[in-house]
């Protein structure tokens, strides 16, 4: 609480978390967010692929995409963890989309079933279903190979459904291997790491939306080391972010210079050091 009062926060900024209030419209980031509602609003593309480095700000923004599609008209189903098989990923989805009832399916076919009911009484409502499978590098080829069969549900050539991947940059050498699946998808996006440009507006808008009343916090210079020493990649620069303002907190200062960041940088770079020993 003391650092969140010295830096006048009523929250911390820059912590591991998916609130999408921290979301931050880089061109890239805000490109993605496009392609996906797009997608979606199409409901005739079938999948998509998001893919990204580790710490690029995947499930952060396929959580502001969620969050800007209306529940009127769309069902969203998100999958933290993929890494099953598509038995078990078809019980989940059954769970999901009617949480009120165990699936009573025992075969495959039995639950496939159950889920065209379910899908076409969302239909009826008007409401398309977005299946969402993050951590989609987990899944094997096998799984991935059978998720092409929930493309294939549709009524009058329009889909029931779209599914998005989402996973690392070897989900995509995955999924070129497969043929069956690999046609299906209509559109890819690779999220790339912020840029230098980039770095100033993103940690000012965490700040701003944890409390502060402008989040000028970081010198210029600041956010450029920043920039260089994390790679642009949203996660590393949280995480030097992070120490950096509690490093100038304990010395009473008000800004964060470059020393802050490079302070921070060298400690991290020791501990690598004696870990790797």
């Amino acid at each position: 609480m003391e650092l969140s009062r010295h830096w006048n926060l009523r929250e911390r900024p820059f912590e591991a978390t998916w609130d999408t209030r921290f979301f931050y419209g880089s061109p890239n980031h805000l490109e993605a967010l496009n392609r996906l509602i797009y997608l979606v609003e199409e409901r005739t593309m079938n999948a998509c692929l998001l893919s990204g480095e580790i710490g690029c700000g995947k499930t952060l923004t396929r959580a502001a995409f969620a969050l800007h599609l209306d529940v009127q008209r769309f069902n969203v189903v998100t999958l933290e963890n993929s890494g099953f098989s598509f038995d078990e990923l078809l019980y989940a989805l059954l769970r999901k989309l009617d949480p009120h009832h165990l699936p009573t399916g025992t075969t495959r076919f039995e639950r496939c079933e159950q889920l065209t009911a379910l899908l076409e009484e969302n239909y009826s409502l008007g409401r398309h279903v977005v299946i969402i499978l993050d951590e989609a590098q987990d899944l094997s080829a096998e799984t991935l190979h059978e998720l092409r069969w929930l493309t294939n549900f549709n009524a009058g050539g329009r889909a029931y459904l779209t599914l998005l991947l989402i996973g690392q940059p070897e989900l995509r050498k995955t999924i070129i291997t497969l043929p069956a699946l690999d046609q299906r998808i209509s559109l890819r996006f690779h999220l790339k790491p912020l840029g230098l440009s980039d770095i100033g507006g993103y940690v000012s808008h965490r700040l701003r939306v944890a409390g502060h009343p402008t989040g000028q916090v970081f010198t210029e210079d600041a956010c450029r080391y920043l920039y260089t020493a994390s790679g642009g990649v949203p996660r590393e620069v949280n995480r030097l972010a992070k120490l950096a303002l509690e490093y100038v907190w304990l010395r009473d200062g008000h800004i964060v210079e470059t020393a802050g960041i490079d302070a921070v940088v060298k400690d991290l770079e020791r501990h690598q050091t004696l870990r790797a020993a």
